[in-house]
């Protein structure tokens, strides 16, 4: 069963009140200032380009997180073959290490549906994936001289006897 992007859901954490849902484009600049960091230019330039490159794909989404109408965090979910991939995710500086970045990689898995998700990150970041089950798949040196890996996280299958399998 394959998710459908164009009806994507609305998530609102109970605990938190953290809401996701799809980015108005209105909210583009917003989205592009909490983004920057994610980009590896640093630049909210190269994270408006990032935004309109997941917009120009047919199944591909931008995803908002609001903390009190107060747009805190955002990720960009994309259509890679027979997966999905996180394009950039962020949480803005004065809102993180709160679980809202965890909320997100939760909300992009509920968005798979049974599709794998795959993320591309440095160093610095591949902590978080790890501690959110998402396991290296891939490394490779980026022209800067730094190392890219890619993480990736598959939904169990479900065997004959509805348990689940790795």
């Amino acid at each position: 069963m394959s998710v459908d992007f164009n009806s994507a859901p609305i998530f609102i954490d109970p605990d938190t009140g953290f809401e996701l849902r799809p980015l108005p484009e209105s909210d583009d600049a917003a989205a592009a200032i909490v983004l920057a960091d994610a980009t590896g230019e640093g630049t909210a330039e190269a994270a408006q380009l990032r935004i309109d490159q997941a917009r120009a794909g047919a199944n591909n989404r931008v995803i908002g997180g609001w903390l009190h109408d107060t747009l805190v965090a955002a990720y960009t979910l994309e259509r890679d073959g027979m997966a999905n991939q996180i394009g950039v995710i962020a949480v803005a500086p004065e809102y993180r290490r709160q679980g809202y970045g965890r909320l997100m990689l939760t909300d992009a898995l509920r968005r798979s549906g049974r599709r794998p998700l795959t993320a591309e990150t440095d160093d610095d970041s591949m902590g978080f994936y790890k501690t959110c089950g998402f396991k290296m798949v891939g490394r490779r040196m980026h022209p800067s001289g730094v190392f890219r890996y890619r993480m990736g996280w598959h939904a169990p299958r479900v065997g004959h006897d509805n348990t689940e399998t790795c």
